[in-house]
């Protein structure tokens, strides 16, 4: 893709107005629209060539139309230098269509949020619940069933394995204040972000197993793995919780929450539940973006977040859009039985769930 050549003619018929004005002596002024500078071209061209390369809707899209579309963007206002292009880029991947796609600005600039603004204002003003911890991290005995709240992280790395630890460490000591057989894991306003340290941190509740997938367009499938406290993205170890904790009772009967507001990696985790034997859902369709992307770094260390995946369960069910629940209930999540239906209703599927 990079061998693509600049468009002759623009180069030339610039190159012939400058030299025109200097011979007359003639004060230069900003050019003026339509114009595209060389420096903004191959900046185009390198983000083009990304998102043809790797889109999800890579085989869908006719990408000379989009390319000229994409120019035309950059065109409109001058572009001389690649910060004059972050518009038009960010237009392209809003044409794209996939709604999970987005572009970040160099580390020194402003940048827009990594998600749509409803569910940024979300995570900044949602109040913070009794006992939770700074990754968002909580659960509790209800009822003798234990609870678990799953929330967003985007950390990786070192804090990724610190937050599947503490996932770990919660577990157990609910698990062993005398849970039986039954377990909430509520992924309610967990709007994404780094899957693994979540999957890894739910593992002793999910339980071992192949849990799910990403499918790409040329149908490469990379499964989702849990054991021993690691979730393994194929053969890669993406995160994982030292010391590993088994439940008192294994493969427990298991109530997933869900609202609008659950999107891409927390729908991931209700996805790995998915076709689980004992397991199920409550509340409302999942957000819509079961998909998953890739960070692509420009010149400038500016990133494409481009989508590159959709998420599949364990049944081999491909997903892409909304989760619909099992059981579809309305209510606001307070986490309390008496305010929450939500809640009180998986509580009562559980409640009648006999332990062997």
């Amino acid at each position: 893709m990079r061998a693509q050549r600049l468009r002759p003619t623009r180069t030339l018929a610039v190159a012939a107005t400058l030299a025109v004005a200097a011979a007359c002596d003639v004060a230069l002024s900003e050019p003026e629209p339509p114009f595209l500078g060389a420096q903004a071209e191959l900046y185009l061209i390198d983000a083009l060539a990304i998102m043809e390369g790797n889109s999800i809707r890579r085989y869908e899209i006719d990408w000379e139309a989009f390319r000229a579309a994409t120019y035309a963007d950059a065109e409109a206002v001058a572009a001389v230098d690649p910060a004059d292009t972050y518009p038009a880029i960010r237009n392209a991947l809003e044409r794209i269509g996939d709604n999970h796609s987005f572009f970040q600005e160099p580390p020194s600039a402003s940048f827009g949020p990594p998600m749509p603004a409803s569910l940024v204002e979300r995570r900044e003003s949602g109040p913070a619940r009794a006992g939770e911890a700074v990754s968002g991290a909580a659960a509790r005995l209800i009822d003798g069933v234990g609870y678990v709240e799953v929330d967003a992280f985007e950390g990786g790395a070192a804090a990724g394995d610190s937050v599947a630890a503490e996932y770990h460490a919660l577990i157990e000591g609910v698990d062993t204040l005398g849970v039986q057989c039954r377990w909430v894991v509520d992924l309610r306003g967990n709007t994404g972000g780094n899957m693994w340290p979540m999957l890894a941190g739910v593992g002793p509740i999910l339980g071992e197993d192949t849990v799910g997938f990403f499918i790409d367009p040329d149908s490469v499938i990379t499964p989702w793995i849990y054991e021993g406290g690691r979730a393994v993205g194929d053969t890669i170890v993406a995160a994982q919780a030292v010391p590993a904790y088994e439940l008192l009772a294994p493969r427990p009967f298991v109530a997933v929450l869900t609202d609008g507001e659950t999107a891409s990696a927390g729908e991931a985790i209700a996805v790995a539940f998915r076709g689980r034997a004992d397991a199920r859902s409550f509340g409302q369709p999942t957000w819509g973006v079961s998909t998953a992307n890739a960070a692509f770094r420009l010149v400038d260390d500016a990133v494409i977040f481009l989508t590159v995946v959709t998420q599949v369960d364990r049944t081999g069910f491909v997903y892409g859009g909304p989760l619909p629940p099992d059981e579809v209930v309305e209510g606001d999540a307070t986490g309390e039985r008496a305010s929450d239906d939500v809640l009180d209703a998986a509580m009562t599927w559980l409640e009648g769930q006999s332990c062997s």
